[in-house]
Order: C-alpha cells, then sequence, then structure tokens
C-alpha cells in the first residue's frame, strides 16, 4: 500500500468514521429498556396500592384464602 492510500473506513488513517444516525436496534434496545424501567416503577407504586386493599378486605373478613373452593 503506497504512503496516499487512504484505508476505507478511517478517518485519517486512526479512528474509525463517526456514525452520523442510530440504528435500529439501537432505537428498539432504548424502548425496550424504557418499558421495562415504566413495568418496574408502576410494580413499586401500585404494590403498596394493592397490599393495603388485600389488608382492609382480611381485616373485614373476608379473606380470600378462607373461601372453599367450589369444583366443576
Amino acid at each position: 500500500m503506497a504512503h496516499s492510500d487512504r484505508p476505507l473506513g478511517l478517518r485519517d488513517g486512526f479512528l474509525p468514521e463517526r456514525q452520523t444516525t442510530l440504528d435500529l436496534p439501537t432505537i428498539k434496545t432504548t424502548v425496550l429498556l424504557a418499558a421495562l424501567l415504566l413495568y418496574a416503577l408502576g410494580f413499586v407504586a401500585l404494590y403498596p396500592v394493592a397490599q393495603a386493599s388485600v389488608s382492609k378486605s382480611v381485616a373485614e373478613g373476608n379473606d380470600p384464602a378462607l373461601i372453599d373452593f367450589v369444583g366443576p
């Protein structure tokens, strides 16, 4: 390779070219991580509400564990 030949895809022969647009897999990964984070935050926010509701029902005597199962 002669000194004047430039390697393909390299700037100044040292650094790879900078990507100017995001790839589709990068966008999909970002959306998936955001959805998982929202799911986790929703669970953390709603769990105490559900726990309080179940505790109130048990205190009133409506414990789901005491309900007899009637089979088909």
